[in-house]
């Protein structure tokens, strides 16, 4: 089947079970993409092992992986904006639950980000709110709720229902200036002359007599 980027076939794969084998082996799928323009290895093809079901096709899959940088970008930001890699905490089990509360944190901050942008689609068409100035602005006020707002006052919304909480969280994030953690726009980069010699000028070889000749046919 066509893609944007090109072909995409796959095929089933079945794992041989061995007398060992409690439980049947899954069922994988190979997932192969002809690429249109092949990539900066030089690579024709990408080839890709799935376990995901067959309701998902293999060019849904195709333009998953295409999106896998954004899992690199997301460990970025939980590392800028949540801190997550706490070098205090040595222990390999504390390190690990740091990340993992981080990993979670940035869910509810996800959560806080898409309320704002769509609490804001009218006013703000295409308002992409910034991870990391929505993170400055709840690290620096939470102190202040939590004296301002005991424990109690949270409590009803143990109960609440999801469709309760997410109206709350609207109208709480229309109440948002969306300029003061609006992702920051950067103009168009301007180009630079280079400061220094081009590589193919700085590695040309020039004959001493023959310069010498040229300077003394333009000497009046």
């Amino acid at each position: 089947m066509p893609t944007e980027t090109g072909q995409v076939r796959e095929q089933a794969i079945e794992l041989a079970a061995t007398q060992e084998t409690v439980v049947a082996p899954p069922s994988w799928r190979r997932i192969e993409i002809q690429l249109q323009v092949p990539t900066e290895a030089g690579d024709q093809s990408i080839a890709l092992w799935s376990n995901l079901p067959a309701s998902i096709d293999a060019a849904t899959i195709a333009q998953l992986y295409r999106k896998r940088w954004r899992i690199e970008g997301l460990f970025g930001r939980l590392e800028s904006v949540l801190h997550s890699e706490i070098r205090t905490l040595g222990h390999p089990r504390a390190a690990l639950l740091g990340f993992a509360a981080a990993v979670l944190a940035f869910n509810v901050l996800a959560l806080l980000k898409r309320c704002v942008e769509q609490a804001h689609c009218e006013r703000a068409p295409g308002l992409d709110v910034s991870s990391y100035h929505l993170g400055v602005h709840v690290a620096s006020d939470y102190q202040g709720m939590l004296i301002a707002l005991p424990s109690e006052v949270w409590q009803p919304w143990c109960e609440a229902s999801g469709e309760e909480v997410a109206q709350h969280l609207l109208r709480l994030a229309g109440k948002v200036n969306p300029r003061s953690v609006a992702t920051a726009k950067r103009g168009p980069k301007k180009e630079k002359p280079g400061g220094y010699v081009a590589g193919a000028v700085a590695r040309k070889q020039l004959s001493t007599a023959r310069v010498l000749k040229q300077a003394a046919g333009t000497t009046p």
